[in-house]
Formats: C-alpha cells, sequence, structure tokens
C-alpha cells in the first residue's frame, strides 16, 4: 500500500496488495495506509492490467471512507481472531473440514517447490489466505519472463492454487458479511474479500480466454502468446480449453519421467477439481487458530 519500486510486474503488485491489506492492521502507519492509499493503489493496478474489478473497489472504497483508521484493527480481530473465531481464513478449514489437512499439506508443499517457506513471523498454519495470495504474488514475478520449459510448472501451479481460492471465496465472502451485519463492524472485509473474488475471476479469463465473453473485444493481458495459441486443447469432460498442445506434453512427458500419473491434465482446472474434492464447504465448529 506504498509505492515502492520493488521489480514486481503489476499483477504482481496486485495480489501481494491483496495479501498484504488481509494481514492485521498493526499500527498507526498501515492502518492508515490501508484506509487511505489501498483503494487508490488497487485502482491504479488494474486500470493498468485492464482488470475489471471497478465496482468491487468502489465498494472497498465506500466502505473505507466510513471507517476510522483505529477501528480496522479491532475490526479485524473481531471477525478474524478473538475466539471463538466467526471468520477463519485457513483455506483448509472450508475445504477439508480440518486445519492442516490435504490441502495445507499441498499448499506447504507447493511452497517447498519454488524454494520457500513461511515466514516464522507468520504465526499460522501455511493455508491463511494472506500466505496464499503473497504466494500467487511470488507466482506472477516467477512467471515473468521466463522461457517456456519454465514456464509451464509455473502455470500449473498457479491454476491449482488459484482454484483452491476460487473454491474458497465464497464461503469466506459470505461468513464476513453476516458477521459484520450481526456485529455492526464497518464492511471493509468483506469488501476486500469481494476484491479478491473479483480479481480470481479475471484470472479465469487470463487461463481460458477462448470461452471469456466477447473475446474479441478482451485487451491484451498477461500471457498473450497463450491466449491466441491455435493449439488449446480441449478438456475432456466439458470441452473447455485446458492448455496448448505444446505445454500439455511439456508437462506430461515430465511427469512420466518422474513416474508421476497425467491422466488428470486431460482435464480442466473446473473438472480437476472436482477430482481433487476442492469445494465449498461449512465451518460449523470454532477453533481458537495459532494466534
Amino acid at each position: 500500500m506504498d509505492e515502492t519500486n520493488n521489480g514486481f510486474s503489476p499483477r504482481a503488485e496486485l495480489w501481494l496488495c491483496l495479501a498484504q491489506a488481509l494481514l492485521p492492521p498493526r499500527g498507526e502507519f498501515l492502518s492508515r495506509a490501508l484506509r487511505d492509499d489501498l483503494a487508490d493503489d488497487l485502482t491504479y493496478l488494474a486500470d493498468s492490467l485492464g482488470l475489471d474489478i471497478g465496482d468491487e473497489v468502489g465498494e472497498l472504497r465506500a466502505a473505507l471512507a466510513q471507517t476510522d483508521a483505529e477501528a480496522l484493527l479491532p475490526t479485524y480481530s473481531s471477525l478474524f481472531l478473538v475466539p471463538p473465531i466467526p471468520v477463519k481464513l485457513n483455506a483448509g478449514i472450508y475445504l477439508d473440514g480440518t486445519l492442516l489437512g490435504p490441502n495445507a499439506k499441498m499448499l506447504a508443499e507447493v511452497f517447498y517447490r519454488h524454494g520457500v517457506e513461511q515466514s516464522p513471523d507468520m504465526h499460522d498454519t501455511p493455508d491463511h489466505l494472506a500466505t496464499i495470495l503473497e504466494f500467487m504474488a511470488l507466482l506472477f514475478h516467477e512467471a515473468d519472463g521466463v522461457e517456456l520449459e519454465m514456464l509451464v510448472p509455473i502455470l500449473d501451479d498457479m491454476e491449482a492454487v488459484r482454484g483452491l481460492l476460487r473454491h474458497l471465496s465464497p464461503e469466506l465472502s459470505r461468513l464476513a458479511r453476516e458477521t459484520e451485519q450481526e456485529r455492526s463492524l464497518p464492511t471493509v472485509y468483506s469488501a476486500l474479500i469481494g476484491v479478491v473474488e473479483a480479481a480470481l475471476r479475471d484470472e479465469q479469463r487470463i487461463f481460458f480466454a477462448a470461452v471469456a465473453d466477447n473475446e474479441s473485444n478482451t485487451p491484451r493481458r498477461y500471457f498473450t502468446k497463450r491466449e491466441t495459441a491455435a493449439d488449446l486443447v480441449a478438456c475432456k469432460a466439458c470441452g473447455r480449453p485446458v492448455a496448448t498442445a505444446r505445454e500439455l506434453k511439456v508437462i506430461i512427458d515430465r511427469l512420466r519421467q518422474n513416474g508421476l500419473p497425467s491422466d488428470h491434465l486431460e482435464l480442466c482446472p473446473d473438472c480437476r477439481d472436482g477430482i481433487r474434492e476442492w469445494k465449498s464447504g461449512k465451518a460449523e465448529f470454532n477453533l481458537p487458530g495459532f494466534r
């Protein structure tokens, strides 16, 4: 939420900005940056990327304008920190029904594959929403300008993490709005999660531009060569594009060399998510978490 030259591409900067906004706003500087700068930063990044998230950012801007900076940390705490925690930011709670379940372990393995591990300052499980969003920023940063052979596995991990987030966000958004209403809290964080949802919808168009509405009018964005490829392979379940034939060959060859199955690559992320059992659920119990 401050304009620093960190060398990230605008899309990586967007996800990093959202990740930081979903951490506890401790300290006057961070609280005031969240209140006064976040909406402007998101608007600037969205305009740079041609993202259609203006309505959601406008809702966030309105919520922030009606909230004192000093109220942000109590609001965050009431939603996400104080037991019994009404809105948990751990993906596994919604996808696995527990902490440290299969999806949390999967994320830890993906982090390790990219040479990163969670900071000791982050006192939570690897599936915390802010950690996942920050990792998305890292993946876009890694993908910027690499050769195809290096790009394909990054895209595959990005696809997996995006699918996880997309299945998590509707339930998280619902719980945040309900809790804000019940406790008469500012609607800042439900609006912020709404921005995350909108950005994820745009990522869907990046991976599958061939099925986007008004494709001919869609502005050129990230991975434009991949969007316009003539050899897109269709999903065997629903017919939507999966990837280019060349990309699939690189991935399949690598998996088979390591004795791993590759049949799942014949499916698009949505159909593949069903196999992985990534689906929204209900967390009807309260855990104190690790804070």
